[in-house]
């Protein structure tokens, strides 16, 4: 069942989203899910682990923060929509809305990094770049940390992000990666 469905059921999701804001701002905290994934849909995840320095069949890897798709609802799934030429990571009053075509940072909620990707194969998928949370291990790898947001399902050009409607793609700034 999408998140919308859900919410406009009586009981459950409803009585959580009631009050909510209708739109994201900078500041707030969000679950990110992927709906096209097989064989369940999940949450862009991560937790207090790193990818390790080699992988079983010897290739690299970052050694950063893993970051996953989670197919179960968890407090790891917390991310907070920040701007990147600010340092705040509240709400503002009154709250400034992401809209499409916005550049954006996703700080995870639990461990304070940075959502980042590089070019680096990622564990899975060798062909895909791995997706990761930075940490400064004061190497030749810097962060590109930075992703634009588009609505796919929108209405107009600086249309505003939606909470449980709009459907999100995230790009990075560096390589066009999407997310």
């Amino acid at each position: 069942m999408s998140s919308a469905f859900q919410a406009s059921l009586e009981g459950g999701l409803s009585r959580i989203t009631q009050g909510q804001p209708l739109e994201v701002a900078y500041g707030s905290q969000v679950t990110l899910r992927n709906v096209l994934s097989k064989p369940l849909p999940c949450w862009l995840h991560s937790h207090k682990t790193n990818y390790p320095i080699r992988y079983e069949n010897g290739r690299g890897s970052s050694h950063q923060q893993q970051v996953t798709c989670y197919p179960f609802k968890d407090i790891n799934n917390w991310w907070i929509v920040k701007d990147p030429g600010k340092q705040e990571l509240v709400v503002s009053s009154p709250p400034r809305p992401v809209r499409h075509g916005d550049t954006v940072q996703l700080l995870h909620g639990m461990t304070s990094r940075l959502l980042n990707t590089h070019d680096v194969a990622a564990p899975m998928s060798p062909h895909s770049q791995e997706v990761s949370c930075y940490i400064d291990f004061n190497i030749s790898m810097p962060a590109q940390n930075l992703w634009r947001v588009e609505i796919v399902n929108r209405e107009s050009e600086r249309e505003i992000w939606k909470t449980i409607l709009s459907e999100v793609r995230l790009v990075h700034v560096n390589t066009t990666a999407v997310l």
